[in-house]
């Protein structure tokens, strides 16, 4: 009999308030099953977005737009009568249709057309001294990496609740990944809870809580290897072999996953990374931010883990010294990816009956499992006051372009120039402009030079300029051809590739996550960036990965600014 884990609620501002209570299916259970009873713990995650079907879904700066060229305002309207489960999965509909329909027309993105993509995937997350800022940047068609941010409610108090925000780097398909952002933040903040964790007093390094949060991973990863190899062994279980194809697709694809939990009290920052997305601590030293890594890639390149691969599979050539490869795939730590863990006879038995991938090539699979989902963890106490300290956490397409010390660097520029609450309060005021009309005007976008923006439209229907009436002219610098381009050809990636570097750094934005996207994808090169987002699926994986980004500031005082939305939303 399958499992099944009470999922997260995830918070978002719908118009009806309606929060959602009814646990949804785990992505293991086989079809036609009624979910299994709910725990007795009173479990909750409450996700504080300020951006809803309004906003985050389509985007706010393409949302005026849209609403008056397709009507999406009575969508927004069925949204608000709708339970917010499936709002959500109308919104991420919407969202899945505008990438659609960018892709099957590519558009020649001018520079605002550009930054309203990276925002259509952007928000903001508020508890009483934290703010967050999430920005996605899809390559695949759909996007391969999901991110989570919430706050468990055991302690009741949002002064001493744990936080977490999480990242999710999927491989081979989106299945896995999708799944570990419903159940994985559910898991670990139930075994923490369960164990006392929450509640202990702080000792440096505790390995107690370190076990918890490694197990929790683990039995994960375990539960839901187990359940799929259970359906291929078993050939009278009852199971139709289309519940079959639909169990095995969750574990034939992998993913990668970054956790970092805050707890409030005690100041304390856990970050568990299993896989090659990668966490760094923005911290004031000497007059600047200096980098401090919160987490090791978990990739061929590691010589840890090479060591640790060798001395278990000794005599066996594991890893591709050249490429840092494991068999083929590109790290040595992830949830899935049942090739790697199941015996060459399983993996053929998924692939001949139920149209799973081959097995590997050339019998290499001799001594599996070779991949653990086990994360390795590193913690702070934070820093806060005049400089407090922040944690860019990302997937690894923007560690592919940015240095650690060059993140680190330019999330102290945008300091310089923003404060983490000024986009909460421009939202408000921007979203409640939306909800008096859906009239295209120009915004002031929280730019330290506080200059307006406009929302140009977009033509999904042509190459063509799009119309700019009634619209203010853009506020952004002129387009001009860059004067340092920093490009070159790379024959091993077969693609233009540019390098990054501060000189090339520009503020624009009041998002630190569409900030450090923007960039690591050209900055003030402005050609560069335009170029490097019109390139569109299949052939943007050559020239960009899915990039993912939290850029969490720690010592914040925004009581007033949770307890608002707090009562916006309801704490549950």
């Amino acid at each position: 009999m399958a499992r099944s884990f009470r999922l997260p609620i995830h918070r978002t501002v719908l118009h009806s308030r309606r929060r959602y209570t009814t646990p949804p299916k785990t992505y293991f259970q086989p079809l036609d099953q009624p979910p299994t009873p709910p725990p007795r713990t009173s479990f909750r995650i409450l996700r504080w977005s300020l951006f809803g079907v309004t906003a985050f879904g389509i985007g706010f700066y393409m949302h005026a737009y849209l609403s008056a060229r397709f009507g999406l305002d009575v969508l927004e309207e069925l949204a608000g009568e709708m339970d917010p489960q499936d709002a959500m999965a109308m919104q991420g509909a919407l969202q899945d249709g505008v990438e659609v329909a960018q892709a099957r027309v590519v558009h020649a993105f001018t520079h605002e057309q550009a930054t309203a993509v990276l925002r259509q995937r952007a928000g903001v997350a508020v508890t009483p001294t934290v703010v967050s800022h999430v920005c996605q940047s899809p390559s695949n068609l759909p996007c391969e990496d999901t991110w989570s941010s919430g706050t468990y409610m055991y302690l009741k108090d949002p002064a001493k609740d744990w936080s977490e925000w999480a990242i999710f780097d999927g491989h081979a398909g989106t299945r896995t990944s999708q799944a570990l952002k419903e159940i994985l933040p559910v898991v670990v903040g139930e075994k923490l809870w369960e164990s006392g964790c929450m509640q202990r007093m702080y000792v440096a390094n505790d390995q107690r809580v370190w076990r918890v949060i490694q197990n929790a991973f683990k039995y994960l990863d375990e539960e839901v290897l187990g359940e799929a190899k259970r359906c291929l062994e078993d050939d009278q279980d009852g199971l139709r072999p289309a519940e079959k194809v639909s169990l095995l697709s969750n574990m034939l694809s992998g993913s990668c996953a970054l956790l970092a939990l805050f707890d409030p009290t005690k100041g304390v920052l856990r970050v568990a990374n299993t896989g090659d997305s990668r966490a760094v601590l923005g911290t004031w030293e000497d007059g600047k931010y200096v980098a401090r890594p919160m987490s090791e890639d978990h990739t061929g390149f590691n010589q840890k883990e090479v060591e640790r691969l060798a001395a278990a599979h000794p005599g066996e050539d594991v890893i591709d010294p050249k490429t840092g490869r494991i068999f083929g795939l590109a790290v040595t730590r992830a949830f899935g990816d049942s090739r790697w863990k199941w015996s060459q006879e399983l993996t053929a038995k998924a692939h001949e009956l139920f149209w799973g991938p081959a097995p590997r090539p050339n019998n290499v699979v001799k001594t599996a499992p070779y991949l653990t989902a086990e994360p390795e963890i590193q913690e702070v106490r934070v820093q806060t006051g005049a400089h407090p300290d922040f944690l860019i956490m990302a997937s690894d397409g923007l560690w592919d372009n940015m240095s650690n010390d060059d993140a680190v660097a330019c999330v102290q520029l945008w300091l310089e120039h923003n404060k983490p609450l000024d986009i909460v309060r421009r939202l408000k005021t921007d979203m409640e402009e939306l909800k008096n009309g859906p009239a295209i005007t120009a915004k002031k976008a929280g730019t330290a030079s506080g200059n307006a923006k406009s929302r140009l439209p977009f033509s999904f229907s042509s190459h063509s300029s799009p119309s700019t009436d009634g619209l203010e002219p853009p506020s952004m610098p002129d387009s001009t051809p860059d004067a340092d381009p920093d490009t070159y050809y790379d024959p091993d990636q077969r693609a233009l590739k540019w390098r990054v570097s501060p000189k090339h750094f520009i503020v624009e934005d009041d998002n630190a996550g569409v900030h450090l996207i923007k960039n690591a994808f050209g900055g003030s090169r402005r050609r560069l960036f335009e170029s490097v987002m019109t390139v569109q699926p299949p052939l943007s994986r050559d020239v960009r990965d899915d990039v993912t980004v939290h850029v969490i500031f720690f010592g914040v005082d925004a009581k007033a600014e949770a307890k608002e939305m707090e009562q916006a939303g309801g704490r549950e």
